[in-house]
């Protein structure tokens, strides 16, 4: 799949910057179409959770202070697109032309930034999201998770700081899941387009039922010389050993199928994919 259009969430200004700057990098490579967009909260969407025993007042006051954080986070957040743009002379249209260029446009929505994004990340080849920080509220974790499950699109993790490079070096995890496999496909061609692929693969017992080796004999069709890492690690501590081989190889950005054990057993146990959401410092490609 080539990424010629992606969709990137802009949250808040010092939250969004790393997604942006991700996207560019992504963008350069195809020569892509980037569509920033701002969820601003719907004031009306708070009055089911307002507690018993306010009045209209009350009610009416809470609305109004959303209403008014909400439009200067909008206004600071597309401040800082039009920065980011001006600074690195990007074509600012909305019109698709097959020789456009690299081109990026700016959409306004209200209402909740997950549903927005899972309902219109379905248009576009890639979604842009921000890693969660547990010391802030922003980006969303929940968008995050929305984007990955309800969108149908594969979604590209940006670390909190912006990288420099995406995807001249690119790890992959193989863990032989119909996951992985979905990931590798959507991957294809940023793969055939990298340096330098490396597979990272855990020495397991038992062993995988698909072994490191056939991938990259797979991956040749697609004219990609991948180059096996092994590694040991206990299950219980793939998501650490892939986020520590991925940076040993020196690669800028890890490949990664999503939850391949069970969704609430990673969250309420811990998982690879979890580990990797709260700890990963390059960007991360997953899908489902």
């Amino acid at each position: 799949m080539s990424f010629k259009t992606i969709l990137v969430p802009l949250s808040a200004p010092d939250a969004s910057k790393s997604a942006l700057q991700t996207a560019l990098l992504v963008a350069q490579r195809s020569q892509a179409h980037i569509e920033a967009i701002h969820v601003r909260p719907d004031p009306r969407g708070l009055i089911p959770y307002t507690g018993e025993g306010m009045d209209g007042s009350m009610i009416e006051e809470i609305m109004e202070a959303t209403e008014s954080e909400g439009t200067q986070r909008a206004s600071q957040t597309r401040e800082m697109f039009d920065s980011f743009c001006r600074e690195h002379s990007l074509t600012v249209s909305s019109t698709p032309q097959a020789d456009a260029g690299l081109t990026v446009s700016w959409r306004e929505d209200s209402g909740r930034e997950d549903e927005v994004i899972a309902m219109r990340g379905r248009l576009y080849d890639l979604i842009i999201v921000g890693r969660p920080m547990a010391a802030s509220p922003l980006p969303s974790p929940i968008t995050l998770e929305s984007a990955l499950h309800d969108s149908g699109r594969p979604i590209l993790v940006a670390p909190p700081d912006p990288p420099q490079h995406v995807g001249d070096h690119i790890a992959i995890a193989w863990e032989a899941s119909p996951e992985a496999a979905r990931t590798i496909a959507v991957s294809i061609q940023a793969l055939a387009q990298a340096s330098r692929v490396t597979v990272l693969s855990a020495n397991l017992s038992p062993p995988l039922p698909l072994q490191a080796g056939e991938l990259v004999d797979r991956l040749k069709w697609h004219g990609v010389e991948a180059e096996v890492r092994p590694f040991d690690s206990a299950v219980t501590e793939l998501g650490a050993s892939y986020l520590r081989e991925a940076t040993a190889a020196g690669a800028d950005m890890l490949v990664k199928g999503a939850y391949s054990q069970s969704r609430l057993r990673q969250m309420v146990l811990g998982g690879r994919t979890r580990h990797i959401l709260n700890h990963a410092a390059i960007p991360v490609m997953l899908a489902k």
